[in-house]
C-alpha cells in the first residue's frame, strides 16, 4: 500500500496553485497524482515546466488538441515517422520541449532518442496522463502498457488522473512511489439524473423531448459502441444529422453503416453529438453553449457499454471545461449479467496458478515426449495464459482490469448497485428514475437483428397487437403514447403495408390465410381500397355528372366513360372497364334497339 499525502484545493484554484503553496516547482517525482477533479490543469503543468518531458496519453485527439496550443512540442501517433521525431529533437534541443505521445507511439520516441544518443531515462521527467487507462484499457489495448517497463526506468517520473487505478505492480513500492490527493475544501458535487430502464432507445426519445432544446442546444451523447449508435440513427429519426466523434476504424463502420456524419477530432459541435470511449478522458471538448450531457449504457445491445460511475462518468463530465446544463446516465438493468465477486476471482486466480506452474514444474522434470506434448499443449490453450505477461509471469495490469471489470458488471445486474455506486462517488448528487416501457430492448434489438421480411413481419405482429390495449384506451395520454410507438415501429413502406392490412383483416388473416405475403397484402389493400373510393361520395357524384337517364349508351360507350371516371379518381385501370360496373351507380336495363344492344338508365342507386 502506497503512502498517501492529503493536500488542500480552494475554490478557483489550479493544480500549479497548490504545487507552488505546497513548495513544488513542478509535479513531484515518483509520485501518482490523485487530482479528484478533472480540469485542474495538470498536464499544463507539465506542458509549461521548465524541464524536457515526455507525455504519455492515452489517445490520439489530446495529444493533437495540446500540442497545436504550446510551442516546442511534438504530437507522436501511428503515421508518424522516428525520423520526424529526431528532426525535432535536434531542432529543439536548446529547448524544454515536450513529446506528447500515445502508448502505442512510444517506441518511435525511444528509438529517436536511441539514434541521437539522448539518455531520455536522465534527461526527460515522464508523466503517464489518465493512469487507469493502463488498468481498464489492457483487456483490448495490449500495448497500452508497452512503456512501464520504460518508464519506472526514468529518473524523474509521475502518473496523474483526477480517478486513478493502480495495479498491484511492486515496482511502485520499489521506486518509492507516493499518492499526492488533492483534496477540495468547496462542494464540487454536479447533479445527476440517474434512468434505469428496459428500453434505452425510448428512455432517451423522452429525455430529448423534456430537455426542450432548441436551435442553440448542444447534446452530447457518450456511448461505448458504435453499434449501439447505428441503431439509435435508426429508431431515432431526429438524431439523423448526428456528429459522430469515434476512432478510424469505428468511421469505416459508420460508413459502411451509410452517410453518418464522423470525424476523430472534434471541431465544433453539432445539436446532436455521439462520443465513444476515446473521448472519454483526457480531451477538452470547448463548446461557447453548455450541453446537456448523456451517458447510455446500453446492456442488451452492447454490454461493453456499462459504465464505471467511479472513473468513466466522472471524467465524462470533466471533459466540458466550461460547464454542463444538464448529466443525465440511462442505463439498461441486466440481472442476468454473469459476473465473479472479488472473493471468486482470489480463489480463481490462486487455482490457475497453482495448476499453471505446476505443470510448469513437470514439464522441467519429464523426459516422456508424450507428457511433454500434452503439458505443452495444456500450457499454450488455457484461461490463465491471457493474464500472464511475456516471462510468464501474473501481470499485474491484466489481473487488475479483470477485477475492475468483474467489479463495474455487478452494478448493472440491479439498478440499487448502479444508484449505490454514484451516490458514493462523492462527485454526484443523483436524481433517481427507474423507467419501464412497454417494449424492451430485446424487443427493439429483435427487429434489428431480423435478416428476413417475414421474420420482421410476424415480430411486427405481434408488437401491434401487443399495442391494442393502447390504441382501445379513450385517454388521451394512451392515445399519444399509442401513435409514438406505432410511429417508432412502422419503418418503411412495407411495414406500413402491414399495419394496413393488420387495421382492415386482423393478424389471423396475415399469420394463417396468407402467411405474411407482401404482394398478397398489397393486392388486398388495392381491392379494399378500390372499394372504398368506388362507393365514395365523390365518385357517385362524378359518374352521375358524366351519364344523361335521358341517354340511351351502346355498351363500348358506357365501359369508355367509366375508364375515364376510374382514372379521374386514382383507381387501377387494365384494358377497359366492362359496362356492368354501372350498376353500382344505376338501375340498368338492356334494350335492343337498331339491331344493337343499348344501356338504358332507369334511375339512380340510393
Amino acid at each position: 500500500m502506497l503512502k498517501e499525502r492529503v493536500v488542500k484545493i480552494h475554490r478557483g484554484e489550479y493544480l500549479s496553485d497548490v504545487l507552488s503553496r505546497e513548495g513544488f516547482v513542478a509535479l513531484p517525482t515518483n509520485c501518482v497524482i490523485n487530482k479528484m477533479l478533472p480540469g485542474l490543469g495538470a498536464t499544463y503543468c507539465e506542458l509549461t515546466s521548465l524541464r524536457k518531458s515526455i507525455i504519455v496519453e492515452p489517445n490520439v485527439p489530446v495529444i493533437v488538441d495540446k500540442a497545436k496550443k504550446h510551442d516546442h512540442t511534438l504530437a507522436v501517433h501511428k503515421g508518424g515517422m522516428v525520423q520526424h521525431v529526431a528532426d525535432f529533437l535536434e531542432k529543439n534541443k536548446k529547448h524544454h520541449y515536450k513529446i506528447l505521445t500515445t502508448p502505442e507511439s512510444f517506441q518511435k520516441v525511444k528509438d529517436a532518442m536511441t539514434e541521437l544518443q539522448i539518455d531520455m531515462y536522465s534527461e526527460c521527467f515522464m508523466l503517464f496522463d489518465e493512469c487507469e487507462k493502463l488498468v481498464q484499457d489492457v483487456d483490448y489495448r495490449d500495448t497500452i502498457r508497452e512503456p512501464m517497463n520504460d518508464f519506472f526506468q526514468f529518473r524523474s517520473k509521475a502518473m496523474v488522473s483526477a480517478t486513478p487505478i493502480l495495479a498491484n505492480d511492486g515496482r511502485f513500492e520499489e521506486h518509492g512511489f507516493r499518492i499526492l490527493r488533492i483534496e477540495p475544501t468547496y462542494d464540487y458535487k454536479k447533479k445527476l439524473r440517474l434512468i434505469t430502464t428496459n428500453n434505452v432507445c425510448e428512455s432517451l426519445v423522452e429525455l430529448l423531448g423534456q430537455l426542450r432544446l432548441n436551435n442553440r442546444s448542444r447534446v452530447c451523447i457518450f456511448v461505448n459502441s458504435i453499434d449501439t449508435i447505428d441503431s439509435l440513427f435508426i429508431d431515432i429519426p431526429e438524431l439523423e444529422n448526428s456528429y459522430t466523434f469515434c476512432s478510424e476504424e469505428s468511421t469505416f463502420k459508420l460508413w459502411k453503416a451509410g452517410k453518418r456524419k464522423k470525424s476523430i477530432y472534434i471541431d465544433e459541435l453539432m445539436p446532436f453529438n455521439f462520443f465513444t470511449s476515446r473521448f472519454f478522458s483526457a480531451v477538452d471538448i470547448i463548446s461557447n453553449v453548455s450541453p446537456h450531457v448523456i451517458i447510455l449504457s446500453d446492456m442488451y445491445g452492447a454490454p461493453q457499454s456499462a459504465i464505471d460511475p467511479a472513473t468513466e462518468a466522472i471524467q465524462i463530465v470533466g471533459r466540458f471545461r466550461k460547464g454542463v446544463r444538464s448529466i443525465t446516465h440511462i442505463s439498461s438493468i441486466r440481472p442476468s449479467l454473469e459476473y465473479r465477486s472479488e472473493k471468486e476471482l482470489d480463489s480463481w486466480l490462486e487455482g490457475a496458478d497453482r495448476i499453471y506452474n505446476g505443470w510448469k514444474d513437470a514439464l522441467k522434470r519429464s523426459k516422456n515426449d508424450g507428457e511433454r506434448t500434452l503439458l505443452r499443449e495444456a500450457m499454450l490453450g488455457n484461461s490463465y495464459l491471457p493474464y500472464l505477461d511475456q516471462d510468464d509471469k501474473p501481470d499485474p495490469f491484466l489481473i487488475a482490469n479483470l477485477y475492475e471489470a468483474e467489479k463495474v458488471k455487478v452494478l448493472y445486474t440491479n439498478q440499487s448497485n448502479l444508484y449505490e455506486a454514484y451516490r458514493t462517488t462523492r462527485f454526484f448528487d443523483v436524481e433517481f428514475t427507474p423507467e419501464l416501457h412497454l417494449f424492451s430492448d430485446e424487443d427493439r434489438l429483435a427487429l434489428h437483428r431480423q435478416r428476413t421480411r417475414k421474420g420482421r413481419f410476424a415480430l411486427l405482429l405481434m408488437r401491434f397487437e401487443e399495442l391494442e390495449k393502447l390504441r382501445l384506451n379513450p385517454a388521451q395520454k394512451a392515445q399519444d403514447k399509442y401513435h409514438h410507438l406505432l410511429t417508432r415501429l412502422i419503418r418503411s413502406k412495407d411495414d406500413r403495408t402491414l399495419y394496413e392490412c393488420y387495421e382492415k383483416m386482423g393478424s389471423g388473416f396475415i399469420r394463417d390465410k396468407i402467411d405474411f405475403n407482401l404482394r398478397a397484402m398489397e393486392r388486398f389493400i388495392d381491392r379494399q381500397n378500390d372499394h372504398i373510393i368506388k362507393n365514395s361520395g365523390p365518385m357517385k357524384h362524378l359518374i352521375h355528372s358524366l351519364f344523361d337517364e335521358q341517354t340511351l349508351y351502346s355498351k363500348s360507350e358506357v365501359s369508355a366513360i367509366l375508364t375515364q371516371a376510374y382514372k379521374k379518381q386514382g383507381l387501377f385501370v387494365g384494358k377497359t372497364i366492362p359496362s356492368t360496373e354501372l350498376k353500382r351507380w344505376y338501375h340498368v336495363e338492356t334494350i335492343r334497339k337498331d339491331e344493337y344492344d343499348r344501356v338504358k338508365l332507369l334511375k339512380k342507386n340510393d
